[in-house]
């Protein structure tokens, strides 16, 4: 009997001890739990609500403007399909040649973007710029960020941050819930282990090295500037003038810090939307959503990487990215045959490519969340070239018809 109430009180004080550590943060814990989730469902929670209209309907092209070979786009489709992707859509000259969704799927289903939602970090710079909240790319972090006023840190420029040789440092991954290493992503405050992040041992602007906080305090810094919420902003000055439908904005909790390094939930065709909006340098749906130079200065070079603008991907190399990078594997068989293409990445290979001298957007989303949400080896300008390819074979049989 003395063995059995020894027990129970052990077993109570446990219950005790995790309900505490638990109630601490719930929020994180509840996160942790879903990172050894095998089949992780999409919707973030909680978050901000970006309404949309969806008034800007991309046209469907018809069979006798079909641009690119059917043959091309069923390869498109195939290789989309070896990797468990969700959706393929291919925009040419202005209309929709190719949109396939996996079974199950469909154009209303929102999928998390992982870091492709850093690339709007690089345009709402650009925005908050051309609105007067923001001096210059060349301001220091601490005209934004008060605590970093009298810290070393805060003589980070934003031009820096965005291209990701800011030389400030990260936390390392890991699995354990008690050394604070993932509260930046998990915990229900995240500014407090944002602006508690360490210096790397190098100087701003010397090398570049990809950090999820860089982006995080983009978008701490275009909240402070502009003084509005987050998905606010976005609302504003993006996702109705693109005639979006809708998208979900990642927080840290209830009312509280948008994740902006990653997890935009929103519709496939919303993606797509933006790649015309940079495909139209700054417009989009008849509307001007940012200037042509600040488009141009995205996409430049960084002075410490040929891959990488302003949180923007670049494929203008061969290779057109650092080989081995990434923790999926990703591959690059040639590089894209439209030189100046350049893209948005996430996680899971979530990509939009646009390719300005051929007039193309593409896009392929698929499983963002997850331990490993896709198998190694996407080769990623395997889909935009195969339809380059496409369009090249369609205009070649055009003309040879009109001989």
């Amino acid at each position: 009997m003395k063995a059995l109430k020894i027990v129970g009180w052990v077993v109570l004080s446990l219950a005790l001890v995790v309900n505490i550590v638990y109630w601490q943060d719930a929020w994180f814990w509840r996160r942790y739990v879903m990172l050894f989730d095998p089949t992780p469902t999409e919707g973030l929670k909680p978050f901000d609500l970006v309404q949309g209209d969806g008034r800007f309907v991309v046209p469907i092209a018809s069979l006798k403007n079909q641009t690119v070979t059917q043959g091309a786009m069923d390869e498109a489709v195939e290789y989309a399909k070896e990797f468990n992707s969700y959706a393929v859509l291919a925009i040419h000259n202005g209309e929709i040649q190719l949109e396939w969704y996996a079974d199950g799927r469909g154009p209303d289903d929102l999928t998390e973007s992982q870091s492709m939602h850093k690339t709007l970090m690089g345009l709402f710079v650009g925005i908050a710029i051309e609105d007067g909240y923001i001096e210059s790319v060349d301001d220091p972090v601490s005209t934004y960020i008060e605590e970093w006023r009298a810290d070393p840190r805060g003589d980070v420029t934003l031009k820096n941050l965005m291209q990701m040789s800011s030389g400030l440092g990260q936390y390392p991954f890991g699995l354990n819930p008690f050394n604070s290493d993932m509260d930046w992503l998990y915990a229900g405050n995240t500014t407090e282990p944002l602006l508690n992040m360490p210096n790397a041992d190098w100087e701003q602007g010397t090398r570049y090295e990809y950090n999820n906080l860089n982006s995080e305090l983009l978008g701490l810094i275009i909240e402070r500037a502009s003084g509005k919420r987050y998905a606010d902003y976005l609302e504003e000055k993006l996702w109705r003038p693109m005639g979006g439908d809708r998208a979900q904005v990642w927080l840290d909790s209830e009312g509280g810090a948008a994740h902006t390094s990653c997890c935009l939930a929103t519709p496939a065709m919303d993606w797509a939307r933006f790649g015309m909006m940079l495909l139209g340098k700054g417009e989009v749906n008849g509307n001007r959503i940012v200037s042509e130079a600040w488009i141009d200065e995205m996409v430049t070079r960084s002075p410490s990487a040929n891959h990488y603008g302003y949180q923007t991907w670049l494929g203008y190399d061969d290779p057109p990215f650092p080989l081995g990078s990434g923790s999926t594997g990703p591959t690059a068989s040639e590089p894209y045959l439209a030189r100046d293409t350049f893209l948005t990445w996430g996680r899971g290979q979530q990509h939009v490519w646009v390719s300005p001298s051929m007039n193309l957007v593409v896009l392929r989303i698929g499983p963002a969340l997850g331990r490993s949400p896709i198998k190694p080896g996407f080769d990623v300008p395997k889909i935009p070239n195969i339809m380059v390819r496409g369009i090249q074979a369609k205009a070649a049989q055009s003309a040879a018809l009109e001989e």
